[in-house]
């Protein structure tokens, strides 16, 4: 828990930057909503082009946060925006793609299996599951590739494979932690909501569709706690067993691949 909490005081030591997060994601929640409403499509939040946009920003920023992390530069803090190399937002898309397609290629060919042979819901959900599993450990390839931002031997699925052992342990405790600090959050939006209806205050000021400005509100935190929580804070949480656990190993397969 100790980690956690550091991990969340170590964003929150640059406070300009924190309204500059806040910021995004006030602009996020509005400039998607906007669009759904205009394109009519609401509560279609996180799936149109601006919310592409803006995970692309936040994701790069991440990244270089945690660059800076692993190398302590300027004492780890958050860095400004400007700050983000170029380079981050094409090697991160590729590294996006090249990862949804592996998972997309396994719940493909479970769903054909299923389809075709075993008729039962059990394969598919405990194959998903497993997907959702490895999926933690995926969050060290992220981290890999910030440490020097160099993409090379990163697309090889097998990789991930290799973190699940050793990382094991302190990936799943702080992953369930964040997990309950997320529904924790979540209950007080649930809680504001209905404190709002009961109110009367969730239909003060009207946009458009079914959205209001307390919708817009709760959006815009919600979007600022999944960037502190899910961008920031977790992937930095994992330093240092990415360092004592994680790195080793691909160095180690490093050097096996020059030797030979």
């Amino acid at each position: 828990m100790a980690g956690i909490v550091e991990s969340y005081k170590k964003i929150f030591e640059n406070k300009k930057m924190q309204a500059g997060l806040f910021i995004i994601a006030v602009l996020w929640a509005v400039c998607s909503t906007m669009l759904d409403i205009a394109t009519d499509k609401p509560e279609n939040f996180g799936q149109n082009i601006i919310d592409i946009m803006f995970e692309i920003f936040v994701g790069a920023y991440s990244l270089q946060f945690l660059h800076n992390a692993i190398h302590n530069i300027n004492n780890s803090v958050l860095p400004s925006f400007k700050e983000i190399k170029s380079n981050i937002y094409w090697d991160m898309i590729r590294l996006n793609i090249v990862w949804t397609f592996y998972a997309v290629i396994i719940i493909a060919a479970v769903v054909i299996i299923y389809l075709t042979t075993i008729h039962n819901l059990i394969f598919p959900v405990i194959t998903c599951v497993i997907i959702a599993f490895i999926a933690m450990f995926a969050y060290y390839i992220y981290l890999a590739y910030a440490e020097n931002l160099v993409p090379k031997g990163l697309f090889n699925i097998a990789i991930v494979f290799k973190f699940i052992k050793p990382a094991f342990k302190d990936t799943i405790i702080k992953t369930c932690l964040f997990i309950l600090i997320t529904l924790l959050a979540l209950i007080i939006c649930i809680l504001i909501y209905a404190a709002a209806a009961i109110t009367g205050f969730d239909t003060i000021g009207f946009v458009g569709k079914d959205y209001y400005m307390l919708d817009f509100a709760v959006i815009s935190c919600a979007i600022y706690f999944i960037i502190l929580t899910w961008y920031l804070a977790f992937p930095y949480s994992l330093i240092n067993t990415y360092k004592e656990k994680i790195r080793p190993l691909l160095r180690k397969d490093d050097t096996n691949g020059e030797n030979v």
